[in-house]
């Protein structure tokens, strides 16, 4: 009987052992997995602002563009006018304010932006303005 107890004693106890060997081993993998997934996480945090950054980068540049397009067409409009004026073309007060809206934004991307090319439309502009007075001095807009 004293043998049996010994024995039953000695597999309990390493029956005990082994569960708690198993428990620390399971907590130990657990642990590991959880610091590679958070070493992935960080590590796509990274990445995303990367990403972030470059897709700010892009869409700025995309901004920038329309920006300068916008200019552009703005020119062209203001441009277009004036030939239209030295062809003797009356225009209404509406298509004067419009053309006083494109030198206005023109004018002010041009101060925003000094490398963009701006010396066509100097002498223009100043001619539309003072057509533009006259005009609401003698009230002979077209309609």
């Amino acid at each position: 009987m004293d043998i049996f107890i010994t024995i039953l004693g000695v597999v309990l106890g390493g029956g005990i052992l082994a569960f708690i060997q198993f428990m620390i081993t399971r907590h130990d993998n657990k642990h590991d997995r959880l610091a590679g997934v958070k070493d992935s996480i960080e590590t796509l945090k990274v990445d995303m602002n990367e990403r972030f950054d470059t897709l700010d980068h892009k869409i700025d540049q995309v901004d920038a563009k329309g920006d300068e397009r916008f200019a552009i067409s703005s020119r062209v409009r203001i441009l277009r006018f004036e030939d239209e004026l030295q062809e003797g073309r009356k225009h209404s007060k509406d298509s004067w304010d419009q053309v006083c809206s494109d030198i206005d934004y023109y004018e002010s991307y041009c101060k925003a932006n000094p490398d963009f090319r701006n010396n066509q439309t100097v002498a223009t502009v100043e001619h539309i303005q003072h057509g533009y007075r006259e005009r609401l001095e003698k009230r002979d807009f077209t309609y």
